[in-house]
């Protein structure tokens, strides 16, 4: 049976809209989880810090199955195929960019933190490879300068306390 020929209902959740409006709702739900602890109101009675963060997460919940919805109606353009040579080197990018930051430890293995000069041309070259046209030579160039840009900014910058080089330089 071709895609065509079925019914709306057999391919609605993996349609492009169905998976967005899906993915608003799951995030949604998420965010409203992780802000429970958060006050809607104060005990005065007053606004409380949860209640702009708690009507925006709602909010994004009601358009994601405004999303769904209409996705069910009209099912558009399905998604494709995702080939796994495109998506796990930017996943594995992510990955070493969260381990290597500030060091972890994943049971007997210890990684030291790295800090900024390290993590950040690792995870933009790893996700770099992910390109057809990538090429070693400008993806480094790339990776350098981005790293420079991105050190400038959030740590002298904005004063965050990202580290730098901590094996080099002590920060």
């Amino acid at each position: 049976m071709s895609d065509e020929a079925s019914p709306p209902s057999a391919r609605f959740p993996w349609s492009q809209d169905g998976l967005a409006g899906l993915a608003l709702v799951v995030f949604g739900a998420v965010m409203l989880w992780a802000g429970l602890e958060l006050p809607f109101v104060t005990k005065s009675g007053g606004v409380g810090s949860g209640l702009l963060p708690k009507l925006l997460v709602g909010l994004i919940i009601l358009l994601g199955i405004v999303q769904l919805v209409l996705a069910y109606r009209k099912p558009g353009e399905g998604t494709g195929t995702w080939p796994l040579s495109r998506f796990l080197p930017v996943f594995l990018g992510v990955v070493a960019f969260a381990l290597t930051i500030r060091g972890s430890s994943i049971g007997p293995v210890a990684i030291p933190p790295l800090g900024m000069a390290v993590a950040a041309p690792l995870a933009i070259i790893a996700s770099g490879l992910a390109a057809k046209e990538a090429r070693i030579g400008e993806l480094l160039i790339f990776a350098v300068l981005l790293t420079a840009f991105c050190v400038g900014v959030f740590r002298y910058g904005l004063g965050l306390s990202i580290p730098v080089a901590p094996w080099l330089i002590g920060f």
